[in-house]
């Protein structure tokens, strides 16, 4: 039987559930639709999903989902990496072993380059004039792929990095996109079932995206030379997160929504711990929090990021409000919580006896 939650187009897939703009209400997540040469990614009862009719099965918009919610039943970018960083081989082209280069995020460029331990070459010759670049959308996205991954290779003091080619050799033969598409890849889906996932096969329930998982198992490989507080955060796919004790009611909304679980709570309830490697920099929390009390730390720790450290972001004293009977984060005072207090100050008078008005 179907899984409902697919949407299944020729060679490609769009799962929902996965999807931040149509499990979040409040989230306003547009990367895929904002390169999609075809205008695939349409809102259908207030979900975002994919038109099978309208997708060509590019891939250019895989590389931009943060949570993989995007799948090419063709090429897998995840296994892509760890064959291609086993390989000798360092150029990466549309014309040889990737759809778009665009189905590869920030995350699997630097992966590539830990992993291969040497520079490798994104071969751009094609892309101005290629028929799914449309008013230029999916030349910049690869350009900034390419920089901002090189970025925080720089970050790593990882020597090399992300090159450009954007010169082509005079016999190359351009082919029709989708019979290139399939041909190029029958060889690299019949080998998929060997390669070796075990490093990216995630315990039960895991919810980190798989080229994350595989990102800091690249780190770890280089941790010796990773410096703890290395720098601040240019990066589009993570983000530091502070809680302002003094704001902070401790609802706990930011980590019960938190679709990479980077947020969680402490098991006696007084507070919540970050996990900055599992932040995918969605901002969901930042839209939950209805006190405001969350805001960005634009410090990175590599090492911390890598391994999955734990960072407590806020711890409460819990008291029993005097009122409603519920536990509050106490500051000292009248034992009365914010919700109690704000109703006293300013419904009291529904509570006005009938003699007080005589």
């Amino acid at each position: 039987m179907r899984n409902e939650s697919i949407t299944v187009a020729d060679l490609f897939k769009f799962n929902y559930y996965k999807c931040l703009r149509s499990e979040y209400a409040k989230n306003e997540c547009s990367l895929c639709i904002d390169i999609c040469p075809e205008d695939a990614m349409v809102f259908d009862r207030v979900r975002l999903t994919l038109d099978a009719d309208r997708c060509t099965g590019c891939a250019a918009c895989m590389g931009s989902c943060p949570t993989e919610a995007l799948i090419s039943d063709l090429f897998d970018p995840n296994r892509f990496v760890l064959e291609f960083s086993a390989s000798e081989n360092r150029l990466l082209s549309c014309k040889e072993n990737v759809p778009c280069l665009a189905a590869l995020s920030s995350e699997h460029l630097i992966s590539i380059v830990l992993r291969k331990e040497d520079e490798a070459i994104c071969d751009l010759s094609h892309c101005s004039e290629c028929a799914i670049n449309r008013d230029n959308k999916v030349l910049q996205t690869i350009e900034n792929s390419i920089d901002e991954s090189n970025r925080f290779l720089r970050l790593c003091n990882v020597p090399g990095g992300i090159s450009v080619k954007t010169d082509r050799l005079e016999n190359e033969v351009e082919m029709e996109r989708r019979g290139m598409f399939k041909k190029l890849f029958q060889a690299s889906r019949e080998i998929q079932e060997d390669a070796s996932m075990a490093e990216l096969v995630p315990p039960e329930h895991e919810k980190q995206p798989l080229k994350r998982i595989m990102l800091k198992n690249s780190l770890k490989r280089i941790a010796a030379d990773l410096e703890a507080n290395s720098g601040e955060i240019p990066f589009s796919f993570v983000a530091g997160k502070l809680i302002d004790p003094d704001i902070c009611n401790n609802c706990q909304e930011c980590a019960m929504f938190c679709p990479s679980e980077a947020l969680s709570i402490l098991k006696d309830n007084t507070g919540i711990v970050f996990q900055q490697g599992r932040c995918i920099a969605c901002g969901i929390c930042d839209d939950l929090c209805q006190s405001k009390a969350i805001t960005n730390d634009p410090r990175l720790d590599l090492v911390n990021f890598a391994f999955d450290r734990m960072d407590l972001l806020v711890k409460h004293t819990l008291e029993i409000c005097e009122e409603c009977k519920v536990a509050f984060p106490y500051r000292g005072g009248e034992k009365v919580c914010d919700r109690c207090a704000d109703y006293k100050d300013h419904f009291s008078d529904i509570f006005t006896l009938a003699k007080d008005m005589e």
